[in-house]
């Protein structure tokens, strides 16, 4: 495999921008003490994931080395001068970027984040049910959230931080939405009133209300747990999203 010694090199290349950044004049102190953490990070990443490198993916690996040879030609106080502090340090920080994403790529740590797309599809599955079963206003909710979900979706597989954001932003409704199904399952199961109100409204029996009910607590669980470990897992490997 190629990519280990091509992340090496772009940890060496990392380490000389790093020198650079030291004899900076145009750069203000609290920048360059900010460039050189990054920096540092950066430089870790890149030196630790090419001893743990499982997927060979040499166009990536030179990506990365090409975006760290641009940033070294631009450390100096002439780019700095004529673009500013602030572009410059945007391109500090794509960098330090890129080392935490690199590990999805590399180390097979995108399985852990197909575990999380998973947990989202089949989490919202539950919620479009029970919205069907609540009635217009809560189908209607569920309409709105139609788009910004399948938009999460497809962005996500993209690895595209618009799809995590849609996503975290997606899931509170779900959640309570669930937990709610959850109370009022045990709630009607524990009213006869309640149960009759459900066989009323579906022209069915007494039965069939009490499976409605315990389809919709069912529902809510599987809603909130799925939901839940999804927000939590992508929420943790955020930096796999650029």
């Amino acid at each position: 495999m190629k990519s280990p010694d091509i992340l090496r090199d772009v940890a060496q290349t990392i380490e000389d921008i790093e020198r650079k950044v030291n004899s900076l004049k145009n750069l203000s102190n609290k920048n360059k003490a900010k460039a050189l953490r990054l920096l540092n990070e950066a430089r870790e990443n890149f030196t630790r994931l090419a001893d743990e490198v499982v997927v060979d993916n040499e166009e990536l690996a030179n990506f990365f080395l090409k975006r760290a040879v641009k940033l070294k030609n631009s450390t100096t106080d002439k780019f700095i001068e004529k673009m500013g502090e602030k572009e410059y340090m945007k391109e500090v920080s794509a960098m330090n970027r890129y080392s935490k994403v690199a590990p999805y790529d590399f180390a097979g740590k995108v399985k852990e984040l197909q575990k999380a797309y998973r947990a989202f599809l089949f989490g919202m599955i539950p919620f479009y049910i029970v919205s069907g079963i609540y009635g217009p206003a809560f189908a209607i909710t569920a309409l709105i959230l139609v788009i910004p979900t399948l938009l999460s979706m497809i962005s996500l597989r993209k690895r595209g931080s618009i799809g995590l954001m849609l996503a975290l932003a997606v899931m509170p409704v779900p959640i309570v939405l669930g937990a709610f199904s959850v109370r009022y399952g045990i709630y009607a199961l524990s009213h006869q009133e309640e149960l009759m109100k459900i066989a009323d409204a579906f022209h069915r029996s007494l039965t069939f209300a009490q499976g409605i009910a315990v389809l919709v607590a069912l529902l809510g669980a599987v809603s909130i747990v799925l939901l839940s470990y999804a927000a939590y897992s992508l929420y943790k490997h955020r930096h796999a999203f650029l």
